[in-house]
């Protein structure tokens, strides 16, 4: 990799790169092989709704003009759907690019944002580009941790980051939890919920952050198209809060930031309730099969409310990537969250899934574990 030239700002010196997921195309490349699992990336494995193909497909002919900068339409949509005013929505390239808006919005030099130990490792480098000061709240059992959080508020805090269902650890931090946190909160701060998981949860413990909304606590709930939907690739990711805080991320957002296929396929999107309903009832199968297959092996795991598993492993689980990489199953070390004997696994379709367990278990053997 190259050096960074010294030109470039201190702060950029001082920042990890996020690693992506390795992609299919490079995999195959890398070991000549014509058949790989792509398990890193928490990506739907039904692929797209077929209502946002066909909604892009009827986009294409206009995608020589400039998209919507305000996204007027999809912004009706979500409004409809989830009982919001347009004025209270944010979208953008994904529901990274929101988390960049925020710390722009409202992170000056030394001002500080709560993050947790192991969640989104974004949540980090874009407090670090605006020469904010992370501060860590740990996770006991990784899972996100009320008392800690608010341990470490002070007079400078003015953003803390929940991912719930926390990524990469799958933990949910339930409604008394949130409730208790909440009411500890100063209203000068702003709290982001980033719910990319929001449509697994399947849990009647699931919080509901819209309540906060609702009652006019500062707040941003970050949701996506990029999971339960299948439009990674199109990069689409949108927001709920209050007015005067969207008005100030619009202020800061780059213009036409959302493409206008993008658009078209979110919009699709949100008619095909029988594709969201039928990634859904997959995911919550291949789950219990994944406990099941990880209890059958003798693997511990932390139950997750999302898409994926985070497994721990006998042996330094960026090795374990390596050796399932020639066997075309492609997971995701961890070791840059501070979990180096871990990794996550993204749930697959029924054959997927039974490929991964067959593989890991395959050099689970050659390496004596009983």
């Amino acid at each position: 990799m190259a050096k960074i030239t010294p030109l470039a700002r201190p702060c950029v010196g001082q920042i990890t790169p996020y690693e992506a997921g390795k992609p299919i195309s490079e995999v195959q490349r890398e070991f000549g092989l014509t058949d790989v699992i792509k398990l890193a990336s928490n990506e739907n494995p039904l692929g797209p709704s077929p209502k946002a193909i066909e909604a892009v497909r009827n986009a294409l002919d206009t995608i020589h003009l400039y998209p919507d900068g305000g996204g007027y339409y999809l912004k009706h949509k979500l409004s409809e759907r989830f009982g919001v005013t347009a004025d209270q929505i944010v979208l953008g390239n994904g529901s990274a690019e929101i988390v960049e808006l925020v710390t722009e919005s409202f992170i000056n030099e030394g001002d500080e944002a709560i993050i947790g130990r192991q969640a989104f490792f974004k949540y980090k480098i874009a407090v670090q580009i605006m020469n904010g000061t992370v501060v860590w709240a740990e996770m006991p059992g990784l899972r996100q941790d009320p008392s800690a959080i608010v341990s470490k508020l002070s007079a400078r805090t003015k953003v803390i980051f929940i991912a719930n269902p926390n990524n990469p650890t799958g933990a949910l931090m339930g409604q008394s939890a949130t409730a208790w946190l909440m009411e500890r909160i100063p209203e000068n701060v702003v709290v982001v919920f980033d719910e990319a998981y929001y449509d697994y949860r399947g849990d009647s413990d699931y919080p509901d952050t819209m309540k906060y909304l609702n009652e006019g606590r500062n707040v941003i709930i970050m949701r996506t198209f990029s999971k339960s939907y299948g439009l990674a690739g199109f990069r689409i990711g949108y927001a709920f809060t209050q007015p005067d805080i969207a008005q100030a991320m619009n202020t800061v957002r780059e213009a036409f930031n959302v493409n206008s296929l993008a658009q078209a396929a979110a919009i699709g999107a949100l008619d095909d309730d029988e594709f969201l309903e039928m990634g859904i009832r997959i995911n919550n199968a291949g789950k219990k099969l994944f406990y099941a297959e990880c209890d059958r092996l003798g693997l511990e795991y932390v139950p997750s409310a999302a898409n994926f598993l985070l497994i721990k492993v006998p042996i330094p689980g960026r090795e374990l990537f390596r050796k399932l990489l020639p066997c075309g199953v492609v997971v995701r070390p961890v070791d840059g969250y501070g979990l180096p004997d871990y990794i996550r696994v993204s749930i697959g379709l029924e054959w997927q899934n039974r490929r991964f367990f067959n593989e890991l278990e395959q050099i689970l053997r050659q390496i004596g574990h009983n």
